[in-house]
């Protein structure tokens, strides 16, 4: 048997299990999404009535739209702020590198929850933000708009996903020599240009690999907006949660997820061109 054939059959039961635990469940929840609920039964005549529901109805188009401004939000923020942190890692930290990269991803080994309720009690009316500002004479009044607002929201989120973001930058920045950017010191150019023209181009991979990773998980995210969003926490996840649950709705349930999914992989699709064309990019140079 050719090494080849061996590694097809060694690979077969992984792709079996990736059918049957991935691409079963999506393809069940499409064929869901084309059925319809008359009183407390599932009609399995289909149609593409909760497609049109969706499009006509500006609640959900609205919830859609949140969620991906969010995502679009969060990952411009932890790019700004993932961006030195990374060159920093990668170029000036030394042997203090793993150490330091270890305490990033120190958050990530908590729950979900021990960091959301971290921030409640950061937030809060009677947390350590309003208090050091009252003790600094910054205020006189606790500020009532930090917590169970859009602000605590995406602060918690930009919090939670940073790492992933930071991640992808520093192994770009791992892979870029230095030498390109001397050699463009030595002809001349300014600092600025330096890093329009040689630093951003060749990072470029890992910074858009890190933000559809940042993109992707603040879409999906469900308890954040929750528990720190308060009247704004409603988003189309929960949405979602409540037509497969309360509602029982599982068709318009499936219908926006589909959507939802169908949006990520055009996203995930003009990422991954956009990588490549940087690639492309980065080998020419």
């Amino acid at each position: 048997m050719r090494p080849q054939s061996a590694g097809n059959w060694l690979a077969l039961p992984v792709v079996a299990a990736l059918g049957a635990l991935c691409l079963a469940p999506l393809a069940i929840l499409f064929a869901y999404s084309f059925f319809s609920v008359d009183f407390v039964t599932i009609s399995h005549d289909p149609s593409l009535k909760n497609y049109a529901r969706i499009l006509q109805s500006e609640t959900y188009r609205g919830l859609i739209a949140r969620a991906f401004g969010s995502g679009l939000l969060v990952a411009a923020i932890t790019a700004v702020i993932g961006y030195p942190v990374a060159w920093f890692l990668a170029k000036r930290a030394g042997a203090a590198k793993t150490m330091l990269l270890t305490l990033l991803l120190v958050p990530l080994y908590s729950g979900d929850l021990l960091r959301i309720f971290a921030w409640r009690v950061l937030l809060g009316a009677e947390g350590a933000i309003n208090r050091s500002l009252i003790w600094l004479g910054a205020i006189d009044a606790p500020l009532q708009g930090l917590l169970f607002s859009p602000l605590a929201t995406h602060i918690a989120l930009t919090y939670n996903y940073l790492p992933f973001m930071v991640i992808g930058l520093w192994l770009a920045f791992e892979s870029l020599d230095d030498a390109w950017l001397e050699a463009a010191a030595d002809l001349g150019a300014p600092g600025r240009d330096r890093f329009r023209r040689v630093t951003l181009p060749l990072t470029a991979p890992g910074l858009i690999a890190g933000g559809l990773m940042v993109f992707v998980m603040v879409v999906g995210d469900y308890l954040t907006p929750q528990l720190l969003g308060g009247a704004s926490g409603v988003t189309v996840i929960s949405a979602i949660n409540d037509l497969f649950g309360t509602a029982f709705d599982w068709p318009l349930g499936s219908a926006i997820a589909w959507t939802m999914l169908a949006i990520l992989m055009l996203c995930f699709g003009a990422g991954a061109t956009l990588i490549r064309r940087s690639s492309l990019v980065a080998e020419g140079a």
